[in-house]
């Protein structure tokens, strides 16, 4: 693994929560109660990018990047696992030590970790050169305790578009997924929202799903409404500091003409949204506020519209990345990172349970 220096100086964090789904409205509309805060990690590391996924089986997986800071290229992926709903978690397991990549601009980006249909995982992420950009994956056949070499990820056929990767990828009609940025071209800082699609994992081709140029990264996130046979895809316009929102009836082929949904005291950040399609909802962690503290938003109309259910942060620090899982039924894991300084070191892990109170009923 890469060494990094241990600096005491502004605290970055990945937190934990556990998130009971089972809204109620009151007055003022749903109301979620936090609970207690339990750390995990403090390692002093930069740990960002955080990710979360539960396993069929029932593991908990937690991925995320650590580094030397947020703009160092000594950086390695690696990632937590829990038997027990996140109650505790397992030392830390190296996916990849980025030596690979410490001569690289900004080296290892964006852990995250998906559960194939055959069980199988695999691991994605990218690497940042400055204007070049690469994006690769590994995968396990024992869940976790051994993974592959790398595979890159580029379209097979213009294989000049590096991509970014920011998103799960999803599995649909025999096809793999893939929400991407993709950099317009070499020279220039432009970049699209788009989806890789593949069959076999090895050939790859870009459909665009953004029709502007902005620049530097959009960040993004797939979803699959079975019931409409279509894809949703929300990415961020950096440039307008907006959520945009497009839809796929072909598995990803074409796409509707992108649709600002972004809604009042929303400030832009990767869109991690969750999709519960047996309740009808999505979940979106958003920067709100001076400070850009976490926020949760709610969507009963797949993400057309969106309404604030509650800030989850204690502290004023601010909100970078963030995720959730579903980990029982009604009950969620909440993940996301927070910094007071982009290259701070010094980072914790913390857990915390919250939960929605019913309404009150008269007892």
């Amino acid at each position: 693994m890469v060494q990094l220096k241990i600096n005491k100086n502004p605290k970055i964090g990945l937190i934990l929560i556990f998130l009971w789904h089972s809204l109620v409205f009151t007055q003022n509309g749903p109301t979620i109660v936090l609970g207690k805060e339990q750390i995990i990690t403090n390692d002093n590391y930069h740990n960002s990018f955080p990710s979360v996924i539960k396993l069929k089986e029932g593991l908990i997986i937690v991925s995320y990047r650590k580094s030397k800071g947020h703009l160092s290229p000594y950086a390695s992926a690696v990632y937590k696992s829990s038997t027990n709903n996140g109650k505790s978690f397992s030392q830390e397991f190296i996916l990849d030590d980025g030596k690979d990549f410490i001569k690289t601009k900004y080296g290892i980006r964006n852990l995250i970790i998906n559960e194939l249909n055959n069980g199988q995982l695999m691991a994605t992420f990218w690497v940042n050169d400055g204007q070049k950009r690469f994006a690769y994956y590994k995968i396990s056949l024992d869940k976790g305790l051994t993974w592959s070499d790398r595979y890159e990820i580029k379209d097979t056929e213009a294989d000049t578009f590096p991509v970014g990767i920011e998103g799960k990828i999803l599995e649909v009609n025999n096809k793999y997924i893939l929400p991407v940025f993709v950099k317009m071209d070499i020279v220039s800082n432009y970049a699209s929202a788009g989806v890789m699609i593949s069959t076999d994992l090895i050939n790859w081709t870009y459909y665009q799903v953004s029709q502007n140029r902005f620049s530097n990264n959009n960040e993004s996130v797939v979803l699959l409404n079975k019931k409409q046979n279509q894809l949703i895809y929300f990415y961020r316009n950096v440039t307008e500091n907006a959520l945009y929102r497009s839809v796929s009836q072909d598995v990803g082929r074409t796409w509707s003409d992108p649709e600002n949904v972004s809604f009042s005291g929303y400030v832009q950040s990767r869109p991690d949204v969750t999709f519960y399609p047996d309740r009808g909802e999505m979940y979106l962690l958003y920067r709100e506020g001076k400070h850009q503290t976490g926020a949760i938003a709610i969507s009963y109309d797949k993400g057309l519209s969106w309404e604030r259910v509650t800030g989850f942060q204690k502290d004023s620090t601010r909100f970078t990345y963030g995720g959730m899982a579903s980990v029982k039924r009604n009950k969620s894991l909440l993940i996301y990172s927070t910094e007071t300084n982009l290259n701070g070191l010094s980072s914790t892990i913390k857990n915390r349970f919250v939960k929605l109170k019913k309404a009150w009923d008269g007892k």
